[in-house]
C-alpha cells in the first residue's frame, strides 16, 4: 500500500475523528503516502493532522454559488481541475468518508485500485462499499442497538489499528508560545486553573443553555479561583454576550477572536474543557485536555462522543434520549434536567481529585447519567457509567451483546464463543447496573422465537439460491430455471424485511441484509449467487449466534443471582 486518498468535507470533528485511521495506515504500511480531500473551511486543522502528507481542498461554498448563478460550466471547470489534480496518482485505495450522494460522485471519479466508502457504480447507482461502511449506515435507523464510535468503525473500514490509541493534533511550539502570549495578555499566569467552556454546537438542539454555563463558571470561580476561557467561531459571538450578561464573573471571551491554530493551542493549556458535541471537544481530547461532553438531543456519545481514555459524558437518562435525528422536539426535557450542580459536582471533582470512579445515587442526579470513557480490550471505546446500580436497558444490552456479535460477522470470524465470554460479559453488566427485577428467559421469549424464524427464512433462501449457483456454474445453464427457482426467494425476502420493523432489537440484523444485497454488482450469474449465498449464510449465523448468547444468559445470570431490568 504506497498511496492512500482519504475523503472527508463533513465537519471539523469528523475530520479530527479520521486521524485514527490515519494513524493505523501508517503504522501497517511505512512509507504510505496519504493524501487528504477536504472542505476549504478546514484546511487549516489539516497542519497539525501529523500524519496527513497531501492536502487537496474543495470549496463547497465556490461550488453552491457558481450552481445558484447557473454557472454549471464554470462549476464543471472548477470540480475538473480539483479532480485533475488529485488524479496525478493511482491510489491503492480511496476511503470516503463523507456520506452524501455528491460525495459518492466526485468519489467515482478518482483513479484507484479500491474503494471503501460511498461511491457510484457503472451504472450510476450509489453503493456503500466496505462491510463496515454498510455497518455505519445501519446506525441511522438502529443507534439504540449501536456499540461502536464512529472512530472505531472507521478504523475497521481502514482494516487498521494504530499503536497509539485516541485522536492526533500536534500542535508546533510557535502556536504554543502564542497561546501562551494571548493568556498573559489577559492577566493568567501560568500558574493558574484554566476552565474552557465551548457555549455553542452546530445545532440548536444541541447546545446547553447559556444560562447554564454562567452559573456553573460562577460557582467554579467562587470556589476556585480559576479563569474561565470561552471558545468559539465568528458566528458563536452573540453567546459570549450573553454569557457576559448573565454571569458575575468576568471570562476570557475569545468567542471568534482566534484561528483554529491559537484554539487547539489555547484548548491544551486548559485544565478542563467543558462542551457541548462540538468540533473543539474533539480537539480538545486530541492535544490530551480532559473534557466534559454534555451530551443533549439527538447526540449519542456512544457514537461521537471525546475519543480517548479518561474523559466524561454528563447525558439525560430519559426514554426520549437520544432523540432521533429528524426530532422536532418542542419541549427539551434533557436540556433542564442537567443542570449547572451536575456539571459543577463532576468538575470540582476532576479538579480535586484528578479522576472519578463512581457518583453516588441521590435525587440531585435524577435522570442523569455519568459516564467515562475507557479503551477496552478490543481496543475499541466504550463508555462505563459512574452511577451505579440503575436498571439495564434492553436496548442497551442487546447494543453489549452486539458487541460481541458484529465484530465475527464483519469481519467473518466465525469461531465459537467459549462459556468464559458470557460469564465475563454478565460481570461486567453486574458490576454497573442493577438486573434483579425480571427474568432473563420470559425478557427475551420474543426476540428468541423471531430469531429462530429468521433463521429458518435465511436457511430456506439459502438452499434456494445454492441450487441456483449450482445450475448458473453449469457449462450451458438453463436460464428458465433459475427464473422459475428465484420467484421463490422474494416472498422470504419481504418476511425477512417485516422482522426488522416489528422486532427492533434485531433492526440492525435486517437492515445491513438490506444493505449488502444491494451491492450485489456482478452481471454474471454464477458470481451473483455465489455473493448471494454469502449473504444469506451470514443472516443465518448471526441469527444463531445471537440465539446462542441469549439462551446462554438465563443460567448464568442465575448462578450469579441476578437478572436483568
Amino acid at each position: 500500500m504506497k498511496d492512500v486518498l482519504i475523503v472527508n468535507l463533513t465537519r471539523m470533528g469528523d475530520l479530527v475523528q479520521t486521524t485514527p485511521v490515519m494513524a493505523g495506515l501508517k503504522d501497517r504500511y511505512p512509507g504510505a503516502r496519504i493524501t487528504l480531500l477536504v472542505s476549504s473551511a478546514f484546511l487549516e486543522i489539516c497542519r497539525y493532522i501529523p500524519d496527513a502528507d497531501r492536502v487537496f481542498v474543495l470549496d463547497i461554498n465556490k461550488v453552491l454559488q457558481g450552481l445558484k448563478r447557473r454557472d454549471p460550466v464554470g462549476t464543471f471547470r472548477y470540480l475538473e481541475d480539483i479532480v485533475g489534480k488529485i488524479n496525478d496518482t493511482l491510489y491503492d485505495l480511496v476511503i470516503n468518508f463523507t456520506h452524501s450522494p455528491s460525495s459518492a460522485v466526485l468519489t467515482s471519479l478518482f483513479r484507484t485500485k479500491e474503494v471503501r466508502g460511498l461511491s457510484m457504480d457503472d451504472e450510476g447507482f450509489t453503493v456503500k462499499r466496505h462491510p463496515w461502511i454498510r455497518y455505519f449506515f445501519n446506525v441511522i435507523p438502529a443507534r439504540d442497538y449501536n456499540p461502536f464510535h464512529l472512530c472505531d468503525m472507521y478504523l475497521k473500514a481502514g482494516g487498521v489499528t494504530p499503536k497509539g490509541q485516541g485522536l492526533h493534533l500536534d500542535i508546533p511550539p510557535d502556536a504554543e508560545q502564542r497561546a501562551d502570549s494571548i493568556l498573559t495578555e489577559r492577566g493568567v499566569n501560568r500558574g493558574d486553573i484554566v476552565v474552557g467552556l465551548q457555549l455553542g454546537a452546530s445545532a440548536e438542539d444541541k447546545r446547553w443553555p447559556v444560562a447554564r454555563f454562567a452559573e456553573l463558571a460562577d460557582r467554579l470561580v467562587e470556589v476556585f479561583g480559576l479563569k474561565i476561557l470561552l471558545t468559539g467561531s465568528v458566528k458563536e459571538v452573540h453567546y459570549g454576550k450573553e454569557f457576559e450578561t448573565i454571569a458575575t464573573t468576568k471570562p476570557l471571551n475569545l468567542i471568534g477572536k482566534t484561528d483554529l491554530r491559537e484554539l487547539a493551542a489555547l484548548l491544551k493549556r486548559c485544565n478542563l474543557f467543558i462542551s457541548n458535541d462540538t468540533g473543539p471537544l474533539h480537539i480538545a481530547t486530541a492535544v490530551e485536555t480532559r473534557t466534559i461532553n454534555i451530551s443533549l438531543a439527538s447526540v449519542h456519545f456512544r457514537e461521537t462522543g471525546p475519543y480517548g481514555e479518561g474523559h466524561y459524558v454528563v447525558g439525560a437518562e430519559l426514554p426520549c434520549s437520544p432523540c432521533g435525528f429528524n426530532s422536532s422536539c418542542k419541549d427539551m426535557v434533557c436540556k433542564r434536567v442537567i443542570n449547572a450542580n451536575n456539571v459543577f459536582e463532576l468538575s470540582k471533582e476532576l479538579l480535586i481529585e484528578g479522576d472519578l470512579t463512581s457518583i453516588e445515587d441521590s435525587a440531585a442526579w435524577e435522570n442523569v447519567q455519568v459516564y467515562k470513557s475507557f479503551f477496552e480490550k478490543d481496543g475499541f471505546i466504550d463508555y462505563v457509567p459512574l452511577i451505579k446500580g440503575r436498571p439495564l436497558k434492553k436496548e442497551l444490552l442487546f447494543a453489549h451483546i452486539y458487541r460481541q456479535t458484529w465484530l465475527k460477522i464483519l469481519d467473518r470470524e466465525y469461531s465459537s464463543t467459549p462459556d468464559s465470554i458470557y460469564q465475563h460479559f454478565v460481570e461486567k453488566l453486574s458490576e454497573c447496573y442493577d438486573m434483579d427485577s425480571v427474568n432473563t428467559s420470559i425478557l427475551f421469549e420474543e426476540e428468541l422465537e423471531v430469531l429462530r424464524r429468521l433463521k429458518e427464512l435465511s436457511d430456506s433462501a439459502f438452499s434456494i439460491i445454492a441450487i441456483i449457483d449450482r445450475e448458473a456454474k453449469k457449462s450451458s445453464p438453463d436460464v428458465e430455471l433459475i427464473k422459475q427457482i428465484w420467484k421463490g426467494v422474494p416472498p422470504l425476502d419481504q418476511e425477512i424485511e417485516t422482522i426488522g420493523y416489528t422486532c427492533p432489537a434485531l433492526k440492525p440484523l435486517t437492515t445491513i441484509f438490506k444493505y449488502e444485497k444491494e451491492e450485489l454488482e456482478e452481471e454474471d450469474i454464477a458470481v451473483l449467487s455465489e455473493k448471494a449465498c454469502r449473504i444469506y449464510n451470514d443472516l443465518g449465523l448471526h441469527a444463531s449466534m445471537l440465539i446462542q448468547f441469549l439462551r446462554s444468559l438465563p443460567s448464568i445470570f442465575a448462578k450469579q443471582h441476578v437478572c436483568v431490568k
